[in-house]
């Protein structure tokens, strides 16, 4: 018998949840199968030479998705359920039942056994929890416990690189952004450079202020243009903030990332988290092309700082 169980730090995709629901159907479909297989063996027996292993035998699926207005909707259709992962953006919770029982006589022809499983696994946005339960079938709880503990498991971790390391994802957008807004400024002044008073022309003509002036600019105009982009794209994704200290030279309170709690939940990606699966995507495919261009600018300037007198 397996009580309650709830696994943290955990992203779970609509992927996983019809995962689950797929689990069930198949052992339910496999359930059946058995069942009819022993009613025909046993139906016309003698009574006395009947050993049923399913008697009286019943399995089921139900699925409950609660939304955010506070409506409730359960059926025991998969197709339904399916239909409702179209939703996911008004989900707030699901819950997938499944459920086996029945009497067997098979081991003593004398006395029927009642045998039964019973399991729910809950999705709420922040919240993953398995609970196993049967009777007299022990083997059969470990084994549904143990694949759906796997296949939940078997996600990428809450607390990941995307989160981890965000400062560089944020900076290196950031950067890239700057740099070409820099060479477009760096465009204007050349055509306009007639134009420019002296004290400029000789700057843009100097490799330091170039190199450092750009790498200023880029990281001054970025921030300002592109960190507000960023933070939309992790607004849901990163942990909330907590009070840490009071800051006697600067006369500031300081909030830092609750990671505790963070890791202590998990981001299930239905309601408020519907879209962190394709933000988490967009910003590791930005940071795989801006940190790259980053570095390749690094480089260029390193050369030019080398070329140019």
């Amino acid at each position: 018998m397996v009580s309650e169980e709830k696994i943290v730090n955990k992203i779970i995709p609509i992927q996983t949840i019809i995962d689950v629901a797929n689990y069930f159907e198949d052992k339910k479909d496999e359930c059946k199968s058995l069942f009819e297989k022993d009613r025909q063996k046993n139906e016309n027996l003698k009574y006395s030479e009947q050993a049923y292993e399913y008697k009286q035998a019943d399995c089921k699926v139900q699925y409950t998705v609660k939304f955010k207005d506070g409506k409730e909707l359960t059926e025991a259709n998969y197709n339904w359920f399916i239909g409702m992962m179209d939703k996911i953006v008004f989900i707030q919770k699901i819950s997938i039942y499944y459920s086996i029982s029945y009497f067997s006589n098979y081991k003593n022809n004398q006395n029927y056994e009642y045998m039964n499983l019973y399991t729910f696994v809950n999705f709420g946005e922040d919240s993953v929890s398995i609970s196993v339960n049967g009777k007299n079938l022990e083997e059969e709880v470990y084994k549904v416990h143990s694949y759906l503990r796997g296949l939940i498991e078997n996600n990428d971790y809450r607390y990941n690189k995307t989160v981890k390391h965000r400062n560089f994802r944020i900076q290196s957008f950031c950067l890239t952004l700057g740099f070409v807004l820099s060479y477009i400024l760096y465009l204007i002044m050349l055509v306009n450079k007639e134009k420019l008073t002296g004290e400029l022309e000789v700057l843009i003509n100097n490799k330091f202020v170039l190199i450092i002036g750009q790498w200023f600019v880029a990281f001054l105009l970025g921030n300002i243009l592109g960190f507000p982009i960023m933070k939309t794209l992790y607004k849901t994704i990163v942990p909330k903030t907590k009070y840490s200290h009071y800051n006697r030279s600067s006369s500031k309170s300081v909030y830092v990332d609750d990671i505790e709690k963070f890791i202590s939940s998990d981001e299930v990606q239905i309601g408020i988290n519907a879209d962190n699966g394709k933000k988490r995507l967009i910003i590791e495919r930005i940071y795989k092309i801006t940190s790259k261009i980053v570095l390749l600018q690094l480089i260029l300037s390193i050369i030019f700082f080398i070329v140019f007198k």
